[in-house]
């Protein structure tokens, strides 16, 4: 594990004798996909996950919007390389991968952003590109640092790649097709990291996981998990602000529902770490949160090839 340790996109610092082997799906690549949940085994949406929801639904997301829009007028103009370039051809290497999906008629006008990007594409791809400069940095994976990918959860390609993520799943409503993909995925090894959403939009996506795995019951996540000790130790889940002035919560779903097993997901509920590492090189947000935000990501990562 690794304590108090300062980095920032773009600095060279020395990499922590630690190596990594792909587990599960398959050796070498990365997706990576953030998921609500589900609170505390229940349906419905019990305890503080119902309550979270309740007070996010009237946060500060206006106060978050208007300062977004700043740091995005004062930034270069990104391009969807996803639609324009196409996906790095699969050679065993780490590679991130993204969910792509449609969203249900009238669901919020779509989610679209300032930038006219569907849900799926927040925040890329400069999040994905800041974060595996850094994991390339830190870890021994080595990442096509400017190379990701865009899936379908109903394409057999998905497969070859260990972890999977999806941005803003309050919108997500995938297809019987995907949901059939999504669910021989996760259960053939697959991690998936579900992220950026808040408030309602957990509602949603505990919809739409109970299709994915029916039987599965998201759990509230303490910290104590290996997960949060897989390569950064992380000493307070509190220690990483949520852009949205609400409290964060990290919800875990397990295989076959056992604590002891795999974890086959983790929701990044009232958060948005991707946001984290799309503006960690602008200065939008203190070195300290962003250093968090990667922390977190890098241990999902090593987790998820390491299960």
């Amino acid at each position: 594990m690794m304590r108090g340790v300062r980095f920032t996109v773009g600095a060279r610092v020395a990499r922590p004798l630690r190596r990594v082997r792909s587990a599960g799906v398959a050796a070498g690549a990365v997706t990576v996909l953030w998921v609500t949940a589900t609170a505390l085994g229940q349906p419905g949406a019990p305890g503080d996950v119902a309550a979270a929801a309740a007070r996010a639904a009237h946060g500060s997301a206006a106060v978050h919007d208007r300062a977004r829009a700043a740091a995005e007028a004062a930034r270069p103009p990104r391009r969807t390389a996803a639609l324009q370039d196409g996906n790095v051809p699969y050679d065993g290497r780490f590679t991130f991968a993204r969910i792509r999906f449609r969203t249900a008629f009238g669901m919020r006008f779509g989610g679209l952003n300032a930038e006219g990007q569907p849900p799926w594409e927040h925040d890329f791809p400069r999040a994905e590109r800041n974060f595996l400069k850094i994991l390339e940095e830190l870890t021994l994976i080595r990442p096509h640092e400017e190379g990701h990918n865009v899936f379908t959860t109903d394409d057999p390609e998905l497969s070859r790649f260990p972890v999977a993520y999806l941005s803003e799943p309050g919108f997500w409503v995938p297809t019987e097709e995907e949901v059939e993909g999504l669910s021989d995925y996760l259960r053939k090894g697959g991690f998936m990291i579900a992220d950026d959403f808040r408030g309602r939009d957990w509602f949603n996506f505990e919809d739409q996981m109970r299709r994915v795995i029916p039987e599965g019951r998201f759990v509230q996540l303490d910290g104590s998990e290996p997960i949060f000790d897989a390569f950064f130790r992380i000493e307070d889940l509190h220690n990483l602000a949520s852009p949205y002035g609400v409290e964060p919560i990290y919800l875990g779903l397990y295989e076959d529902n056992d604590p002891a097993k795999r974890l086959m997901v983790i929701a990044n509920y009232n958060n948005d770490i991707g946001e984290y590492w799309e503006f960690s090189d602008v200065g939008y947000f203190p070195i300290d949160l962003s250093n968090e935000a990667y922390k977190l990501g890098v241990n999902y990562i090593v987790y998820a090839l390491t299960h």
